[in-house]
């Protein structure tokens, strides 16, 4: 039973908005979802929101309170898609294989290695996003744009339980627009050259998705916006 959830609204809201943007920059609305990121929302926020149907995706970063948060009681019964959208360690591949559905924070071989070898132990094709790093800021992840090419050609190479199924980026702090719309444009270009529409271009946050979704990104993850 849906009860009524503002959280639910605030969802249904950055959904039409985000669409009507794509709409009017030229891309196709339907296309464009929102990955709402749950990671500092309890589990009764969670359950509120999930419990008007509708959000099929989600993105957590902290693997072992991701773990406990969805053994609660309150979430049992909720399919979603599950996200994983913080940096990996190697350690942890494993895990996270086991426990989400797409992995957004592709960013080395070794990496790829580890998850191609988890992949394997199961048995099946492990959905990666790569991470594009558009920031000098050197805590930030991901693969530099000049590599992203070479990356991708060489994982859908050489590692058979990988399926790379788009791009991830996390753009500069900043309230310079037209800085912002460089960094998202040079993500969509890579992104245009290897990806497909139904893949998905993962760009923009809760402060910045309007302008993202502008340029082309189709799952802007959304947390702040949608909790608050």
């Amino acid at each position: 039973m849906c009860h009524k959830s503002s959280y639910f609204d605030n969802y249904c809201r950055i959904l039409a908005n985000a669409r009507a943007i794509a709409e009017k920059n030229g891309f196709a609305a339907e296309r464009v979802n929102v990955l709402v990121v749950t990671k500092y929302a309890s589990a009764e926020q969670i359950a509120q929101l999930l419990s008007c149907g509708g959000v099929s995706m989600i993105g957590e970063s902290r693997l072992q309170d991701s773990l406990e948060k969805w053994q609660s009681p309150l979430l049992s019964g909720y399919k979603v898609q599950k996200f994983f959208i913080g940096h990996l360690q190697t350690n942890k591949a494993a895990k996270v294989v086991d426990n989400f559905d797409f992995i957004c924070s592709l960013d080395s071989l070794r990496l790829a290695r580890c998850i191609d070898r988890e992949g394997g132990k199961l048995g099946r094709c492990v959905n990666c996003l790569l991470q594009l790093k558009l920031t000098d800021r050197e805590t930030q992840g991901g693969l530099d744009l000049k590599e992203a090419g070479k990356f991708i050609e060489r994982v859908r190479k050489d590692f058979k339980y990988i399926s790379l199924r788009g791009i991830m980026a996390i753009a500069p702090d900043t309230e310079d627009k037209a800085l912002l719309r460089e960094c998202f444009r040079s993500a969509a270009e890579v992104f245009k050259d290897y990806f497909t529409q139904e893949d998905y271009l993962s760009l923009g946050m809760s402060g910045d998705y309007e302008t993202a979704v502008a340029e082309g990104g189709n799952l802007p993850r959304i947390g702040s916006a949608v909790f608050k």
